[in-house]
């Protein structure tokens, strides 16, 4: 799809997966590596043997070889990169710069807290960046630190949105013939695994979510994951409506075997732990059947329960290790895995994240030897002339969407941004089960006033129709034809039950592209397993690889998964957009959720593959800097994510922290000397850190050259100076709650910033609008459709 495009990558270790989503996707990726090749092909082996991939490699002393260099700009597409000011400055890298030599040239900088703002150019790892973004605050045990997934996570979220974003600014050189400035931040970009729990504060809601092991708590902890015979399973027991029937079919089944009654099973748990949540209801009732579930868990393995519960419909699913993900059975019943041989071993990794009918992607080889490149592949050249178009790149787009709950519709509101016109669709009787979470605008507990609705679905227009109803069939027929995308998230039984299945709805629109994204993909053994993105989590490995190892798996919050797969969904419909572009062609794209999340894992994947070692949760050290952790500050629930990047930072801590005996001692001089201390060495520091203020010594030790962030919670984010230089959060008005405060674009386009309109559409909010203006009914079929489908 992107054969024709070409992408000169600079990248280190913090942007590297943004060229590996772009080699997917068929597009010429080279890395140019500085004298003697890249660092993490000797220091981080495992992360450039996974997402190296792809490319090919050239050696390249950039300032010295300036001229050479300019040519290769000259040449092509996308340049991006991930250097600090300095080095960008030094190398002649800024955008400016650049777009001097090539005008049409995408520049992507891919940074821990993007190019601009007073912390841009701040020391940063993985775990302090995550602490930024407030996504740390929320997985873990109450009664220890906030804990990490022990695979870093934060530069892959940006990698991801980096891959979107430069998409979405090609889309627009097709019609400016200019390219522009994409920067992406990490703190930004892995905030979307908060999935909006930090909107609370800042749209005057008391509720504060905060991290339970295995769950999530606000007024009390609701759990989400539970012991078994032979490991743990995830089961999603949650509240408001859209759960009611999910909680009974559990229950039922927990009923039968004798651990609970009847009548315990038939109450409206959606409703009862609602009310306990938001209302202040005794949740006395809802331990006590806590208690009685693991007591029946506790009877079975793994595979016992899901087997039967995808039997009866239950959302649940095992909490996999690395081995685990490797031999279920679903991912070989997709051909998911690629076998590739590394340091002369066959080993398997991750596939295709996308199936794709008319474009398969690209299969990966092995990581590129240093000077593989020979010179550009030829082409097409794109003969757009240059005009300073003020357009949103997808401005003219029509997306009908069926997304729902929180991947879908944090993937379409991202078209939205960006200039598409997005009719989204929704049932009247099957609330999405977002409408129905918190937090709520000025606690009201409405489901016009749900912030995180609101924010996954800003700027679409809302219409509710019945596809099971023969004219609202016929009207989603109508609104087919008017549309270039339709977009979906149902399991795959349900919309071929409606007759809107891909091979249907091309017969009334042939050029039409599809992207179905459900939590297993469209076909294989486990196709039809209902749920949730905490499930896709538990399943591809993500619980096992959170949390501490003395204790249950934690897992990262919520529905992991959401916040993951929208990256790639951008991705590949922009790609399919180019192929449509160059052919007229549509297509089909069946993206599984935890297909996509599992490129996430793939160190810990090709790890076990090498070495035949599974990873498991570490709690936050880290394989090789040290110290490395969370430690507590002065307050309640307050903490300070600290990095020692290098041998200088550590020096530099122990000055900061008067830890001079530490210092002086020689056998802590290296990594490997502290990592033989470690707990000692975490003693000391979280003596001293309790004692003191967190932004204090934040800052003491950001000073001093040292990795550290606030483990930041909802009002910390609200107030974050980076996050307010960059305008991350946003106030836009809702047609019957007034203002909310709601996250900007995670992109930042120079030329063609996201234009975010309103917040997200009441049910049914624009019927009228719709069939009036968008479909041309006149008023008596209008009337005839809002009788028969008794629209509001």
């Amino acid at each position: 799809m992107l054969n024709d495009y070409r992408v000169l990558d600079l990248t280190d270790g913090s942007g590297i997966f943004c060229g590996y989503i772009l080699a997917h996707l068929g597009a010429e990726v080279v890395a140019l590596e500085p004298p003697g090749g890249r660092p993490e092909r000797l220091e981080q082996k495992l992360l450039w043997q996974c997402y190296a991939r792809g490319r090919a490699s050239l050696e390249i002393d950039i300032s010295a070889e300036r001229q050479r260099f300019e040519q290769l700009v000259r040449e092509s597409d996308f340049l991006i990169e991930s250097s600090s000011m300095a080095d960008r400055q030094r190398l002649g890298l800024g955008y400016e710069e650049l777009a001097a030599i090539n005008p049409r040239l995408i520049v992507v900088s891919i940074t821990p807290f993007g190019t601009s703002g007073p912390r841009s150019d701040w020391p940063a790892t993985d775990l302090t960046v995550w602490a930024a973004s407030g996504a740390l605050i929320l997985s873990g045990d109450a009664d220890r630190a906030p804990v990490r997934t022990s695979v870093p996570q934060s530069f892959l979220h940006a990698g991801g949105d980096a891959a979107g974003a430069a998409l979405i600014a090609l889309q627009e050189r097709h019609r400016s013939g200019l390219g522009q400035h994409v920067d992406i931040s990490g703190q930004v970009s892995s905030a979307q695994a908060v999935l909006s729990a930090y909107l609370g504060p800042a749209n005057n809601s008391e509720t504060v979510i905060t991290r339970e092991a295995g769950g999530l708590a606000s007024v009390f902890p609701v759990r989400m994951t539970w012991p078994c015979k032979d490991g743990y399973v995830a089961i999603t027991l949650l509240f408001g409506p859209a759960f009611t029937e999910p909680n009974r079919r559990v229950l039922r089944w927990v009923a039968e075997e004798g651990f609970c009654s009847a009548e315990i099973a038939e109450l409206d748990w959606g409703i009862e732990i609602a009310a306990m949540v938001t209302a202040g209801a005794s949740p006395k009732p809802y331990f006590e059947l806590v208690k009685q579930i693991e007591a029946f868990t506790m009877q079975h393995t793994q595979d016992e329960l899901f087997e039967e519960g995808l039997a009866r419909g239950v959302y649940i699913a095992p909490t996999l290790d690395i081995a685990g993900l490797v031999e279920e059975k679903h991912f070989h019943s997709r051909g998911y895995w690629q076998t590739l041989d590394v340091e002369d071993k066959s080993v398997q990794l991750p596939g295709p994240f996308a199936k794709l009918s008319e474009t398969p992607l690209t299969t990966l080889g092995a990581a590129p030897d240093l000077n593989s490149f020979s010179g550009f592949s030829d082409r097409q050249e794109d003969a757009v002339k240059a005009n300073d178009s003020s357009e949103l790149p997808l401005a003219g787009l029509k997306v009908l969407d069926f997304m729902w709950v929180m991947a879908g519709p944090i993937f379409t509101r991202v078209l939205s941004d960006y200039g598409a016109e997005v009719i989204r669709v929704e049932s009247m009787t099957r609330i999405d089960a977002v409408r129905a979470s918190p937090p709520f605008k000025d606690n009201a507990l409405e489901v016009s006033n749900s912030v995180p609705y609101s924010n996954f679905n800003a700027g679409k227009t809302g219409v509710t129709i019945d596809p099971s109803n023969p004219v609202g069939k016929e009207v989603i027929l109508d609104l087919v034809r008017w549309a270039d995308v339709v977009t979906e998230s149902f399991s795959p039984k349900a919309m071929k039950a409606w007759g809107l299945d891909f091979e249907s709805l091309k017969k009334v629109n042939p050029d039409l592209i599809m992207v179905s994204s459900c939590l297993m993909g469209q076909t294989g053994d486990r196709a039809m397993v209902p749920g949730y993105g905490n499930m896709a989590a538990a399943i591809t490995g993500f619980y096992e690889l959170t949390g501490w190892a003395d204790r249950s798996p934690a897992g990262p919050y919520l529905a992991y998964t959401d916040g993951v797969s929208p990256r790639f969904m951008v991705a590949t419909l922009m790609s399919a957009m180019e192929h449509k572009r160059k052919t007229g062609l549509g297509q089909h794209i069946d993206l599984s959720q935890a297909e996509a999340a599992i490129h996430f894992l793939a160190p810990a994947i090709l790890n076990y593959g090498l070495n035949d070692e599974v990873w498991s949760r570490h709690g936050n050290r880290d394989d090789r800097m040290c110290p490395h952790g969370v430690f507590p500050a002065h307050g309640e629930d307050k903490w300070i994510a600290v990095a020692c990047q290098n041998d200088a930072a550590w020096q530099a801590m122990c000055q900061v922290m008067s830890l001079d005996d530490l210092a002086a001692d020689e056998e802590l001089a290296s990594e490997t000397g502290r990592k033989e201390r470690e707990e000692e060495l975490e003693d000391r520091i979280s003596a001293w850190s309790e004692t003191n203020d967190a932004h204090t010594t934040q800052d003491l030790l950001i000073e001093a050259g040292v990795a550290a962030y606030v483990v930041q919670n909802a009002v910390d984010c609200i107030a974050d100076p980076q996050n307010v230089a960059r305008g991350h959060f946003i106030s836009v008005e809702h047609s019957t709650v007034g203002e909310m405060k709601l996250e900007n674009s995670r992109y930042r386009l120079s030329r063609t910033p996201a234009f975010v309109t309103r917040a997200g559409p009441n049910q049914g909010e624009h019927n009228f609008e719709v069939l009036s203006e968008v479909l041309g009914y006149d008023d008596d079929k209008i009337a005839d459709v809002y009788a028969s489908l008794a629209m509001e």
